[in-house]
């Protein structure tokens, strides 16, 4: 019994700490991908490492396992019942196949994609189980989990300093852990493992300490980071800007979950426009400040319309004096979504497409008709160019909708009080909401705040992201004045928006891509990428303003003149160029910038925290009760596979697996005993002479390869006989 506990202990100890290792893997992804509810893919490694721990059986422990996948992608993606959901998936293998095989990997969906991954999962948790207990090695995998970490760490958003720290305390003891378990298997230490144990702790935790709390010098070698990120840029580029060999390239991005860092913009041109006014291109509105960056709300409602038909939208009322324009659009850098202008109207391609908007985000896509998302080359446009009249602003009411104002006026209870305090001081004494909203849009040109490109602070987790732009660093691109702006403002309780997309681009001399008169043509780039702010007013709509240092308001106001200009701007993430399903681009978009908390809420609507607790905790108490008295049942088990089990090699696997019920059972081999000396052993224990009879039978088996075909019924009763008195 003490042996069975001090096994127990050191197998818990063994797959907790490879599990931990897997896990590591999985701890970045939703940093530096667009992979959702990671804790799903954690709970799913959880339970691989328990039913290995408890020696479930190899088709019962994948069932368990498909069981587990089956029920968290219908929780994620069918919302159906569980019977329907294996039609679903069967079909949805089946339809992927060849996708798959011609390499498609853009047309793959989010669903396929999640159950590929618990594949891989479930292979690599396979592997270091094998590795841990075969091979009794696993140095070759955490030398890539150490190096995965790194390199996260370096060239992505992720901080890695906490999973690094894990990385040297805890692997280093499984490492050691296994080096001893190797030498005690081939007998060149005995006892002392306890010490051992001991010794290994303190100069692990020795070493952490000492390697933590000591002054640390700064690197006196180059930087290597800029180096690698330079090597790939073009030679041209390197010899005309020598920063391309410290920072890298950065344009429009999807994730805005975390806001800051420095970056220098990319030259490469997105899209040409000959187009009659200048204005901002858009993209897309957030409307959630989570204290870090912006996300989307999880609402989704889709407006479908045709090519060349009014799109049925209304951006502002009817009283703002507008006028109607035309623009056509070339695309060199292909992506999903349309860029716009605001106050569009129609939309026109050759092609046959339906476009489609995202009421949450107006974010549009062109589709063809099975609602797969295609890349557009060229289209044209007509829309609405407004002027806003400041007396109509100035006499805008305060806004009602109570919808509406609890939307675009929300911030997290983390925003610092002397936020808030900053917002009201700024508007003392202005009696309108206009004034209020210029007085802080002109707050950052007064105030000594500078637009800065490199020296730009990033968050740390106790800090807020506005707070920190407001009172401490006070330097920042379009991404820190547009945010802090939308902040200030909600905390006055006006509504207000975070929008993106890209400025009108630079003007291209003598160029005529179109014979069109009274039009220009823009070159838009990367480095035009952009963030600027909307704010509602009652009776009007939504309205752009512009805070960021350096940049003027395209639109026109009633005696404000404006003149438009460009400046560089946040990070790039490509979207894959492919032909995908509308709804798989709309979910990657509105999920890039989702937190861990707001990714895994729609399986909490489901299961609650609580509910999870008593599952687990019912599922735990089970497999504790089944662990117990497995001696009970598990040999009943074993009778019933080996009943229908065919094959030469029938009985070597059955006397094998009657060794390991007598291990179990408490009659352990040692080291320097033979077979037959154990059966002598094991026949004096249950006074029979069973062991031995089926011990010869085997040792002729295995050295004279004999078959036992012709005997196997009477020995099939003796190894019955013994696996029954295991059970007892």
């Amino acid at each position: 019994m003490v042996n069975a506990i001090k096994n127990l202990g050191k197998n818990l100890l063994i797959y907790g700490l490879a599990c931990w290792l897997l896990i590591e893997w999985l701890l970045p992804l939703e940093t530096v991908s667009d992979t959702r509810n990671v804790q799903v893919f954690i709970w799913f490694v959880s339970v691989c490492f328990l039913l290995y721990l408890l020696r479930i059986p190899v088709w019962l422990s994948a069932f368990i396992k498909i069981a587990y996948m089956v029920c968290a992608l219908n929780t994620l993606f069918y919302h159906v019942s569980y019977l329907q959901v294996l039609k679903l998936l069967v079909r949805e293998i089946v339809d992927h196949v060849p996708i798959l095989f011609s390499m498609r990997w853009a047309e793959l969906t989010n669903s396929f994609r999640s159950f590929l991954f618990f594949l891989l999962l479930w292979m690599m948790a396979y592997l270091l189980h094998y590795w841990l207990f075969t091979q009794k090695r696993l140095f070759f995998f955490y030398v890539l989990t150490v190096t995965y970490i790194t390199v996260l760490d370096t060239f992505t958003m992720f901080r890695g300093n906490g999973a690094i720290i894990r990385l040297v305390v805890f692997g280093f003891f499984l490492l050691s852990f296994l080096h001893i378990e190797r030498l005690r298997e081939k007998a060149s230490i005995a006892g002392g493992i306890r010490k051992w144990t001991v010794f290994c702790l303190c100069l692990i935790g020795l070493a952490f300490i000492c390697g933590y709390f000591s002054p640390k010098l700064p690197p006196k070698w180059p930087d290597p980071v800029a180096f690698v990120r330079s090597y790939a840029a073009p030679q041209e580029e390197k010899r005309n800007d020598p920063a391309l060999a410290k920072v890298k390239k950065i344009g429009y991005g999807q994730n805005d979950s975390r806001l800051g860092g420095p970056f220098i913009a990319d030259d490469t041109v997105v899209f040409i426009a000959e187009d009659q006014k200048r204005h901002y291109w858009r993209v897309e509105t957030k409307d959630i400040y989570t204290g870090k960056g912006w996300e989307s709300s999880d609402s989704v409602q889709v407006k479908t319309f045709e090519k060349n038909t009014d799109i049925g939208y209304s951006w502002w009322n009817l009283s703002v004096k507008k006028q109607t324009m035309t623009a056509s659009i070339h695309i060199k850098e292909p992506y999903f979504h349309i860029v716009y202008p605001l106050g569009l109207k129609t939309i026109d391609t050759p092609e046959d497409i339906v476009f489609r908007l995202d009421t949450a985000t107006e974010k549009m896509y062109a589709t063809d008709r099975s609602a797969y998302a295609i890349m557009l080359r060229t289209y044209n446009i007509t829309y609405e160019y407004p002027t806003f009249s400041i007396d109509k602003l100035n006499a805008a009411p305060p806004v009602q909708d109570e919808g509406l104002k609890k939307r675009y006026t929300q911030l997290p209870e983390s925003v610092p009080k002397r936020v808030r305090d900053l917002a009201k001081q700024i508007v003392k004494g202005k009696q309108t909401q206009y004034e209020q909203v210029k007085a802080i849009e002109q707050y950052f040109h007064m105030n000594g705040y500078v637009y800065e490109t490199s020296d730009v602070a990033i968050p740390g987790e106790k800090d807020d992201y506005v707070d920190q732009f407001l009172f401490e660093t006070k330097k920042g691109y379009c991404d820190n004045f547009s945010t802090s702006m939308v902040v200030l403002l909600r905390s006055l309780g006006i509504p207000a928006r975070w929008v993106k997309g890209y400025t009108s681009g630079q003007l291209i001399e003598g160029a005529t891509l179109g014979e069109e008169e009274g039009k220009n043509v823009y070159q838009v780039t990367n480095k035009d990428a952009h963030s600027w702010v909307e704010v509602y007013f009652s009776g009007i709509g939504w309205v752009p303003f512009e805070p960021t240092q350096g940049f003027a308001n395209p639109y026109e106001f009633t005696d404000l003149q404006s003149t438009p200009e460009t400046a560089p701007v946040p990070r790039q993430r490509r979207l894959e160029q492919g032909r995908v399903p509308i709804k798989d681009v709309m979910e990657q978009d509105r999920s890039s910038s989702s937190s861990v908390k707001e990714t895994f809420a729609s399986f909490l609507d489901i299961w609650s925290w609580k509910r999870i607790t008593i599952v687990v905790s019912i599922l735990l108490a089970c497999a504790l009760v089944l662990y117990k008295t497995r001696r009970k049942w598990w040999p009943y088990v074993t009778l019933f596979l080996f009943k229908y089990k065919r094959g030469n090699d029938r009985f070597t696997k059955a006397y094998l697996s009657l060794l390991r019920h007598l291990d179990d059972y408490g009659l352990k081999r040692k080291q320097d005993q033979t077979l037959r000396q154990y059966a002598a052993y094991v026949d004096d224990w249950f006074q029979t002479k069973e062991m031995t009879k089926l011990t010869l039978l085997y040792e002729k088996v295995i050295y004279q390869q004999e078959t036992v075909r012709v005997e196997w019924a009477e020995v099939k009763e003796l190894w019955e006989n013994l696996i029954k008195k295991t059970a007892s």
